[in-house]
């Protein structure tokens, strides 16, 4: 086997592994209401009025525009999933410690993700009585091919964790895809770079599927898994190879 295609072997195993993972965790915790609701609960009142004062009227508002509920729905359904691997495409055809920091930060931060799912169910605020939370993905699931349980196939609900909600992946991965385009060398892929995680914030929190702690969630293994891979190599690193970098 070639050194090139051993390197694909390995990143493909790795982020399959990673998918096996999830659906592990789905199955063994994807029920646990009680707690998930429990530590909603504990989150909203970290958040006290921030909650009350932003999260609720952005949702309000969301669904007195049907045009922007719908982009809203196909945005969090799409982007997470399209955005993503297309940036780590880009990254890797660029090559170097840009690809392989990313593709290790991205990996890290999803077991980190899993890690807390599997301990920490939560609940996101859409499917928390007595917020005042719209579901704008099951009220606009006309329009899309979701149902009830966001961004998932109506019928195969169950192949989804909607207690996964601390951390927010779809921010997280969000924010990894613009620390990667604006390593890029190009200027212009940093406007995406800006504008993508600033819009998924609004959607995710539009659409009642996070709390804005589980951005901050999001955010923080991100941020955490970059510095565990930069760590990493300054590490292994002999102290001349650092020298020349």
């Amino acid at each position: 086997m070639s050194a090139l295609r051993a390197h694909w072997v390995v990143e493909l195993g790795v982020l399959a592994g990673l998918f096996a993972a999830y659906n592990l965790i789905r199955a063994a915790q994807g029920d646990d209401a009680g707690a998930a609701m429990a530590h909603s609960r504990w989150v909203l009142g970290l958040e006290g009025d921030v909650f009350r004062h932003v999260e609720v009227p952005l949702n309000a508002w969301m669904g007195t525009s049907p045009v922007v509920a719908v982009a809203a729905c196909y945005f969090y359904a799409l982007m997470h999933y399209v955005v993503t691997p297309t940036v780590l495409l880009l990254t890797r055809r660029a090559g170097g410690w840009l690809y392989w920091r990313g593709y290790w930060a991205i990996v890290l931060a999803s077991a980190i993700a899993l890690a807390v799912y599997a301990a920490w169910p939560m609940a996101p605020p859409r499917l928390v009585p007595d917020l005042g939370i719209a579901d704008v993905m099951r009220d606009y699931s006309a329009y899309g091919w979701w149902g009830s349980a966001a961004s998932a196939p109506r019928g195969i609900g169950d192949a989804t964790n909607q207690y996964a909600a601390m951390p927010s992946l779809h921010f997280g991965w969000s924010l990894w895809c613009a620390v990667q385009l604006w390593g890029l060398p190009s200027r212009l892929w940093r406007v995406p770079a800006v504008a993508y995680p600033v819009l998924q914030v609004l959607v995710v929190l539009a659409t009642g599927n996070h709390f804005l702690l589980d951005v901050v969630g999001g955010a923080a293994v991100v941020t955490l898994a970059y510095l565990a891979v930069a760590l990493g190599r300054h590490l292994l690193l002999s102290r001349d190879e650092r020298a020349r970098i």
